[in-house]
């Protein structure tokens, strides 16, 4: 099978802010993007769940009590499941209105940024997430704007079903809420993944290798030193995902 290409029509290395600029605005909020798109960085990385009514919501966890404690630490917080919820009981929380619906944010910054969307789901069966993020790609004509990533490689399988084109890639770190069986990239074999995206202690290290053997390009995540972004794109890699994207960028891509 010949992989599509990651997203050939921008300049390398590609650039993501990991949830928009989350060091000075709430992760994964329209207003972290905006500072991205705002600061001239050309991507963003976020993470999309499907809820309980089949709502396409750009948030991190899978549950909503640490974004709560952020927002409002002396609030209680009621820790409701994502994907055990209705849009209706994610946004009557207080932080609800500061979750972005996928189709949101793509009216917001359409073709003036690429996307790297995270698939949020630890099923292996097909919850309906791929197909609805597929969908929501091709409804505002993004397709060559995005890119799919997870830690799960069966969602990413059932996403290679509902859009062939769109390049997809396998997450992985050594953590051990990760299957054992997938702390080594072991993902990318089960889903044929068209480009890899290791944490970067481990693309720092196997950079080299994992070039030659799986001839697949190499993003790697969350670099938020310069020095070692310039190690990775000397050495390779093919874009960089980061919390201080800006920062990056100044330093890196000037």
């Amino acid at each position: 099978m010949q992989h599509p290409s990651l997203l050939p029509d921008f300049p390398r290395p590609l650039l993501f802010a990991h949830r928009g600029l989350n060091r000075i605005f709430l992760e994964n909020t329209i207003e972290a993007f905006r500072a991205a798109h705002d600061a001239g960085v050309p991507g963003i990385e976020l993470d999309v769940h499907l809820t309980l009514d089949g709502a396409l919501v750009v948030f991190h966890d899978d549950t909503s009590g640490r974004i709560e404690k952020q927002v409002n630490p002396s609030a209680p917080e009621r820790n409701l499941s994502i994907e055990g919820s209705t849009l209706a009981e994610l946004r009557a929380l207080s932080i609800g209105p500061r979750i972005p619906l996928l189709d949101e944010l793509f009216e917001t910054f359409g073709n003036r940024m690429y996307y790297d969307i995270e698939l949020k789901c630890r099923s292996a069966s097909d919850t309906g997430l791929a197909s609805a993020v597929a969908a929501s790609i091709r409804r505002h004509g993004l397709e060559k704007h995005c890119v799919i990533s997870s830690f799960n490689p069966f969602a990413l399988r059932h996403f290679r079903k509902a859009e062939p084109d769109i390049p997809i890639g396998i997450i992985w770190n050594k953590s051990k809420e990760l299957y054992w069986f997938l702390r080594h990239g072991e993902g990318a074999l089960i889903a044929n993944a068209d480009f890899l995206k290791p944490e970067f202690p481990i693309a720092a290290h196997l950079l080299l290798y994992l070039r030659i053997l799986a001839r697949r390009p190499i993003v790697p995540w969350t670099v938020n030193d310069v020095s070692i972004a310039r190690k990775l794109l000397k050495g390779g890699a093919k874009g960089i995902i980061s919390d201080e994207a800006d920062a990056v960028r100044a330093a890196v891509w000037h």
